[in-house]
C-alpha cells in the first residue's frame, strides 16, 4: 500500500507549484498549474499504474486526507474546495486567538 503526498503551493494568484513526494522524497519535477484543483486532478492522472494506490494533497498545512487513487480525478473540486476552507479556517482562529492574546 503506497501513499503517494502532493504538496501543493500557491506561488502567486493562479500560479500553483505541485511537488510529489514518497515517504518525504520528491519523486517527480514540481509541476505548475492555474488552480488547486488542476493540481489535483492532473497530480492524480499522471501518477503510473501501481505506482501509489493512495493519495494525499496538502496545501499550506491543511491535508485532504488519504483518497484511492482511482477517486482523486473525479473529486479535485470537492477536495480542492475543502482545502481552501481548512486554510481559511485556520487563518481565522489564528486571528482570533493573536487578537486575544491566547
Amino acid at each position: 500500500m503506497l501513499i503517494l503526498t502532493i504538496d501543493i503551493n500557491r506561488e502567486v494568484r493562479g500560479v500553483y507549484v505541485a511537488r510529489a513526494e514518497q515517504g518525504g522524497v520528491l519523486v517527480t519535477p514540481p509541476r505548475t498549474y492555474d488552480s488547486i484543483a488542476t493540481a489535483i486532478r492532473q497530480e492524480a492522472l499522471c501518477v503510473p499504474p501501481g505506482f501509489a494506490h493512495f493519495l494525499e494533497f496538502t496545501y499550506d498545512g491543511m491535508s485532504t486526507g488519504t483518497h484511492p487513487i482511482e477517486d482523486v480525478p473525479d473529486k479535485a473540486v470537492e477536495l480542492a474546495d475543502r482545502l481552501v476552507t481548512l486554510n481559511h479556517q485556520m487563518h481565522m482562529l489564528l486571528e482570533d486567538n493573536g487578537s486575544t492574546g491566547t
